[in-house]
């Protein structure tokens, strides 16, 4: 994860995002191009927190998406291409396009 986007609504719209342009502060312009597949390492130990296999099974059964041509897989946030560069800070507001 590159960057979090703190929403105001629940669940994951990152899924409403692709094909559309994210705006950060003043300079940043991201387009997002793919719900990003989740895979086996969701579930493994990562620093404090223990193994999880329910982080992938909560995924298949609430975020099952399209993948572009590959199919249907178990998706949580987006990839995005850089459009505009820039500095990204705390607190910065998100805007979509």
């Amino acid at each position: 994860m590159n960057i979090i986007v703190d929403t105001k609504v629940e669940g994951f719209v990152e899924n409403d995002w692709v094909n559309r342009e994210l705006n950060i502060g003043d300079e940043v312009r991201l387009k997002v191009s793919l719900p990003d597949p989740r895979c086996v390492m969701t579930t493994l130990a990562q620093e404090e927190l223990p193994r999880d296999t329910d982080v992938l099974r909560t995924l298949v059964r609430h975020n099952k998406v399209q993948v572009g041509a590959a199919g249907q897989f178990p998706c949580a946030g987006v990839y995005a291409v850089v459009e505009a560069s820039g500095i990204i800070r705390l607190g910065d507001p998100v805007g979509v396009n």
